[in-house]
């Protein structure tokens, strides 16, 4: 029982102790690298909405004004409107939004689509219709694009993400996909192998991989290691 998840997984990783419990050996590596994209002026908006917890961190660490590595300040660490409201696409990204700015004023699910339709049906002034998504530069932009037609949505280019130069082959019987440039670095090299079963963190990832000819993928219930877990142990009943 083998797995392989395009993420670097941290020492104390869910995904990793769940799975390692259970008798699998699991590896992982992204096959995204991240690098900053320096910024001074914050755009005005009413929202700043974060699809994923690399733009929270690029954005909060990388401001003017931010968190350098070594300080150990608890405090606001860039200045925004007053009345700015905080959102994550899901509870991950939420959490680690959290650590920055206390309450979160809106956590979707984790589906662009989903989240946008909720998102949607809040209570939003005519006049406070401006959603600010700090991202990489060669993000998705599902979220964003479900919210064109109501809102004024502004892309914020805040970090840069490139695929690898070499991705590697894994042999792992189950392949866990964490967002869709994984999956299409991934299979810009590589095929599937028959015995090989595929898990995508989400709606977005499991789309990517239908375009890549992936026909059979499981969806995690949630975007976070938990769930990407569980969906690993469900294909072993």
């Amino acid at each position: 029982m083998t797995t392989f998840i395009t993420r670097t997984l941290a020492d104390d990783s869910v995904f990793r102790a769940i799975l390692a419990g259970a008798g699998w050996t699991v590896s992982g590596e992204s096959l995204v690298e991240f690098s900053s994209l320096p910024f001074r002026d914050l755009p005005a908006a009413d929202w700043i909405f974060f699809t994923s917890r690399n733009a929270v961190r690029f954005f909060f660490e990388n401001a003017p004004g931010g968190r350098s590595d070594d300080s150990e300040s608890s405090d606001r660490l860039i200045t925004c409107r007053p009345d700015v409201q905080w959102a994550a696409l899901g509870e991950a990204t939420a959490k680690v939004l959290a650590e920055y700015v206390g309450k979160v004023d809106f956590t979707g699910s984790g589906d662009p689509l989903a989240t946008a339709e909720v998102f949607r049906r809040l209570p939003h002034p005519p006049e406070k219709r401006r959603v600010l998504f700090p991202a990489a530069r060669h993000a998705k932009q599902d979220l964003q694009s479900a919210l064109n037609y109501d809102f004024q949505c502004f892309m914020f280019e805040i970090y840069n993400n490139r695929p690898v130069a070499d991705p590697p082959f894994s042999n792992a019987g189950v392949l866990v996909f964490t967002s869709p440039m994984n999956a299409e670095v991934y299979f810009s090299r590589h095929t599937l192998q028959e015995y090989q079963q595929v898990v995508a963190i989400g709606p977005s990832t499991a789309r990517a991989l239908k375009t890549l000819g992936v026909s059979e993928i499981t969806i995690a219930a949630k975007p976070s290691e938990q769930a990407l877990a569980d969906a690993v142990l469900r294909l072993q009943r």
